[in-house]
């Protein structure tokens, strides 16, 4: 599976198309623009929503039956709901022969996009026209060196800018229920997949007039494409794991594809995590990739089954979990009972460090986090479930922890702790952080969600977080979030939905700054402004649904 996480993008919905005729190539131009006519709004908000949960699962255990189809199906739904795109993209993938994310909406502030015969145009969120012009098609273009071909539309409008070119895959709503197109400033960066401007990125639209069945079918189509490759590895390829020895063999190879067939009890063993974080290079973004040699990048599938009495003391340890790394991978669906856990940095029950991948439902019951100071020690990463996430998803997991900080050390949550450009969806959170003085990123589900798209529906209730002289940016949900409006920069402004809180007590010396029902705050700091520059200058950007942006 680790191979279809890699390859499952939003283009495989798109069958095999033949070469265009050179001589017909401009009238099937023209017709595709007839065909797609209507308003669209972008399709994996609307497929991956809640209430469509049944049909990714009941499409994946058909395929591959009750065992893998839960993370089958949270993989499918997450490949393409990526936030990067262009050069922060292809930092963060590479060449994506090791797993990626697509980012599948529209960019450049476009909510709608409004397709009326050669005339294309673009709205806002509050319906206001971003642009509007008249394009013709200019020649035949190709994506990924030929895999797909599509056609290449121009505006003569001087002031078009990036809307000077749209590129439109041969989709329609009679053939494939949506829409896949590109559109920049750079036509050759347009047929570009891994590098350029638009890296990574390839637009996915619905009508936003459609009935209930163009949805179904579109999702199906979507499953369809795509676990048909699934189901050509069979089960072979997956281990099933019964013992603690089986599951601690999980290191022996770390690509491999595991399913638990039975509970686990780790009693009287000092446990080894899976995976273990070691940074791809020294400088840059490498310092935060895993190198796919130390990180666990197969595939976890708990089956619904219990992992009990895990017990790792690491003092200076780093990704210190049952799964220290993952990267580019989903692990999850099953309950983590009785962990105590100590370490130094991204420490936490299920997962220590997620990078591009998925950790679904994982339920944490009597988890205990102990954080021992260290020179690492300072941005922290502590969590019930993730200590730190990158650029991932972590949703359906509940979590009862208790985790304790030392002075300064920050950004812990019964969640997850420390995370960047990763969502929190459907979780809920109970338990206790206490912390010393000149702590930080302390929240009720997470410690920081620093340019994640979306926290949906989660709740904590019953929550005690205590924090020592110094302390700030504490919250019922996270302690900080945020990201900036401006898109190239490709750290999205958050999205608080349905987030509620019941019974959560924040007990902080009076005067602390950043102290919020929801959110503690968004993030800015003086030291990066001075050493970073835009768009550390200036805070974060968060919105809370019915509320103002703060």
């Amino acid at each position: 599976m680790k191979k279809i996480l890699a390859s499952l993008l939003c283009i495989s919905l798109l069958p095999a198309m033949p070469v265009f005729a050179e001589d017909s190539a401009s009238a099937a131009a023209q017709a595709l623009l007839e065909d797609v006519r209507g308003t669209y709004v972008e399709l994996f908000d609307v497929i991956t929503a809640p209430e469509y949960d049944q049909l990714w699962l009941d499409n994946c255990t058909a395929v591959l039956g009750e065992d893998m189809a839960p993370a089958a199906a949270e993989m499918l739904k997450t490949v393409c709901n990526g936030d990067l795109y262009g050069q922060a993209a292809v930092e963060a993938y590479g060449d994506g022969s090791n797993g990626m994310q697509f980012d599948c909406g529209f960019i450049n502030g476009v909510a709608r996009l409004v397709f009326d015969g050669n005339v294309i145009s673009g709205l806002d969120e509050n319906g206001e026209e971003i642009f509007s012009h008249e394009y013709a098609f200019t020649h035949e273009a190709s994506l990924m060196d030929g895999l797909m071909e599509g056609y290449m539309y121009e505006t003569a409008d001087e002031d078009a800018g990036e809307f000077k070119y749209f590129f439109l895959l041969p989709d329609t709503p009679a053939t494939t229920y949506h829409i896949e197109f590109r559109y920049g400033s750079d036509e050759e960066a347009l047929t570009l997949y891994n590098e350029g401007d638009y890296a990574y990125w390839l637009a996915a639209g619905i009508l936003a007039d459609r009935d209930e069945q163009m949805t179904l079918d579109v999702i199906n189509l979507f499953c369809e494409e795509n676990l048909a490759e699934m189901a050509e590895e069979g089960d072979a390829d997956v281990t099933e794991i019964a013992s603690a020895e089986e599951l601690a063999a999980i290191n022996d190879n770390l690509s491999g594809n595991y399913v638990l067939t039975a509970d686990i009890d780790l009693a009287g063993i000092e446990w080894t995590p899976i995976g273990s974080f070691v940074p791809a290079g020294k400088s840059g973004e490498e310092q935060e990739t895993p190198s796919a040699e130390y990180a666990f990048t197969g595939t976890f599938d708990g089956n619904g089954h219990s992992i009990s009495n895990l017990s790792i003391d690491q003092p200076e340890g780093m990704a210190v979990a049952l799964f220290g790394c993952i990267a580019n991978t989903s692990v999850g669906n099953f309950t983590l009972e009785n962990a105590s856990v100590t370490g130094t940095i991204m420490a936490a029950g299920a997962v220590g460090y997620s990078y591009c991948s998925t950790v679904y439902q994982v339920a944490g019951k009597g988890i205990s986090v102990d954080v021992n100071y260290t020179e690492m020690s300072a941005e922290g990463m502590f969590g019930g479930i993730v200590g730190a996430g990158m650029d991932s998803l972590i949703t359906g997991c509940e979590a009862e922890a208790a985790i304790t900080l030392p002075d300064n050390t920050a950004n812990a949550g019964i969640i997850g702790g420390g995370l960047e450009m990763t969502s929190v969806v459907n979780c809920t959170a109970a338990g206790t952080i206490t912390a010393g003085n000149n702590c930080y990123g302390l929240g009720g589900i997470s410690g920081c969600g620093f340019a994640a798209e979306e926290f949906t529906n989660c709740f904590a209730h019953d929550v005690v977080i205590t924090a020592g002289e110094g302390s700030f940016w504490i919250g019922g949900i996270t302690g900080y979030a945020g990201g900036y409006e401006d898109e190239s920069y490709g750290m999205p402004v958050t999205l608080f939905t349905a987030c509620t809180t019941d019974n959560v007590s924040i007990d902080v010396p009076e005067g602390a700054e950043g102290i919020g029902d929801i959110v503690g705050a968004g993030f800015y700091s003086e030291a990066a402004a001075a050493a970073y520059g835009a768009p550390y200058d200036q805070p974060t950007v968060y919105v809370i649904a019915g509320d103002e942006a703060a």
